[in-house]
């Protein structure tokens, strides 16, 4: 199904949290959006810095930004270790692992909003997850209040 719901996007936004760039199925999107569309341009990666203070937050962006620079496949994980090993054998049959590597980290370098100085914290999105199921948004919360004109999302 992720190929279909991927052909109807213009634009790929992902937002990146800490584990990002360590769980396969989230870099497979990223994947499968390149070969549906060939345009990383299309591509807009918001990393997502969690921390109390001003500086905390910048760490954390700091250590994301960094992951993103060591990301490995080969080290990344999925939830059923069935799934990890499909999901590899998927991008072995197109591209050899390294240079998945290489394409992946060049997407997270070129695509992501990096700033520095003053400006860096516009991109730095504070966030506080939350462990209560209470604070959770239900399904119909997260659904738009009408249909976009032409009955497809532009974001995924």
């Amino acid at each position: 199904c992720l190929p279909v719901f991927v052909a109807g996007c213009k634009t790929l936004l992902v937002l990146a949290g800490p584990t990002y760039a360590s769980r396969l199925w989230c870099v497979m999107e990223l994947f499968t959006f390149m070969a549906m569309s060939a345009d990383s341009h299309r591509i807009c990666v918001v990393p997502l810095a969690a921390g109390e203070s001003e500086g905390a937050r910048r760490e954390a962006r700091q250590q994301l930004l960094a992951s993103f620079d060591r990301f490995d496949a080969a080290h990344a994980r999925c939830f059923l270790p069935q799934d990890r090993a499909a999901l590899l054998s998927v991008i072995e049959s197109t591209l050899q692992l390294d240079e998945f590597n290489r394409w992946v980290r060049s997407v997270f370098r070129e695509r992501s909003r990096r700033t520095s100085g003053a400006s860096a914290n516009r991109f730095a999105v504070p966030f506080e997850p939350s462990e209560e199921p209470s604070q959770l948004l239900e399904p119909s919360e997260l659904e738009p209040a009408g249909e976009p004109p032409g009955g497809g999302s532009d974001v995924v």
